[in-house]
């Protein structure tokens, strides 16, 4: 699948996923303890902005990522993913009239409308993460959450797809807002 369509794609599940609640906000997993969250948060819009602490690392094919901002860690669409995703969904660029017009305009409208959403869980649902040499670990205060242990990214698990200095970073970042040892 062309990284374009890869990235309408999940757009489409995201917003998908968002509609089948009931909710264009929020949903909510079934374990309360590790609940996810839908939300059209921006974050910000480069790591020079986030605040001390902050960490967000993105997947060896750029297109998502994972951060810890404050008292929560999301995963989204990658700031780059955005900016090509709302360049290639751009309605004004939109050619002719009539049905196939306004369909496309729909569609990329649609997709603009859940770029931005990111799946967040709050600080408080992890006990600890580690990086094992492939994948970051997680260990849940609970049950784990769904979305984040079945995301994929082009065929290989969400967690498995960041570089092994970016994950050992972020499970130090994550472990030392916990207040534990950084190289668990």
């Amino acid at each position: 699948m062309r990284p374009t369509m890869t990235l309408f794609a999940l757009g489409a599940a995201m917003l998908a996923f968002g509609c089948s609640t009931g909710s264009d906000t929020a949903a909510r997993d079934e374990t309360p303890a590790a609940g996810v969250t839908l939300s059209r948060t921006k974050l910000p819009a480069s790591n020079d902005s986030l605040a001390p602490g902050d960490v967000r690392i993105v997947t060896t094919d750029g297109s998502l990522d994972l951060a810890l901002v404050g008292d929560s860690i999301s995963s989204g669409l990658s700031p780059a993913s955005i900016e090509k995703v709302r360049h290639e969904t751009d309605t004004a660029a939109v050619q002719g009239s009539g049905f196939a017009a306004d369909m496309e305009k729909m569609v990329k409208g649609t997709v603009q409308g859940a770029i931005g959403t990111r799946a967040s869980i709050p600080l408080s649902a992890v006990r600890e993460v580690r990086y094992d040499g492939e994948k970051l670990v997680f260990e849940w205060n609970g049950a784990p959450p769904k979305l984040f242990v079945d995301a994929k990214v082009n065929g290989k698990p969400l967690l498995a797809s960041f570089a092994p200095d970016e994950a050992r970073r972020f499970a130090g970042a994550v472990n030392a807002r916990k207040g534990k040892p950084k190289n668990i």
